[in-house]
């Protein structure tokens, strides 16, 4: 199985020498490479000043820019990724998911995180893990948002977005109008409840 490239900190070619539509190179922290994905990753290690929306504009600019010129990126997965050491600010978060950026931070998985994590606790569930009612309770419930939510972000994907018409062109879908500041108040909201099953489970098959 093909195993992943990893590029050198602060890339400035997108991990493939790559030219930009602007003609000027963009610093990208991260670039991870496989061959039906690639991997774009802006990294905040900003204890005392959390990332807002106009970093999360500015990383989505520097993509179209790589895009525009590079039409053969968007043959593959193109995943768009925030990783922050603060917590994200509530504009910044909503960007992000209007975007189709995956967010990480302090008690923030993305969305395909989140979802695993989920399937995960309801495999242990199936195995006869016991926790309280309420904690099951809560995890289905979770669930049930979950999906609500991913089906409202079915059109925000790199992939939904953007596609490869020719080498010389590529096609944008419009994408907007979308509550995303709700969006990541439930984000936010599903994550703390997701942690707090996990917890419950991991806590009922310690030793007793």
């Amino acid at each position: 199985m093909p195993e992943w490239q990893i590029s050198q900190e602060w890339e400035l070619e997108l991990g493939s020498q790559l030219q930009t539509a602007s003609g000027v190179r963009h610093e990208i922290d991260l670039v991870a490479q496989h061959p039906d994905t690639l991997a774009i990753v802006e990294l905040k290690n900003r204890p005392e000043w959390p990332p807002g929306k106009n970093d999360v504009i500015v990383f989505f600019a520097k993509i179209l820019d790589y895009l525009a010129f590079n039409p053969k990126l968007l043959l593959g997965e193109v995943c768009p990724v925030f990783l922050s050491s603060a917590v994200f600010d509530e504009t910044a978060l909503a960007a992000c998911l209007g975007l189709g950026i995956h967010p990480v931070g302090p008690g923030m998985r993305p969305l395909p995180v989140l979802a695993d994590t989920m399937r995960r606790i309801g495999a242990e569930l199936e195995k006869g893990v016991n926790i309280a009612t309420a904690k099951r309770q809560l995890w289905e419930d979770a669930c049930a948002d979950l999906n609500n939510l991913a089906l409202q972000l079915t059109e925000v994907w790199m992939a939904a977005r953007c596609g490869y018409q020719s080498d010389e062109q590529i096609g944008l879908r419009c994408v907007g109008g979308l509550e995303t500041v709700a969006f990541s108040r439930d984000l936010r909201r599903l994550n703390a409840h997701c942690s707090d099953v996990y917890d419950a489970v991991i806590l009922s098959k310690q030793p007793q």
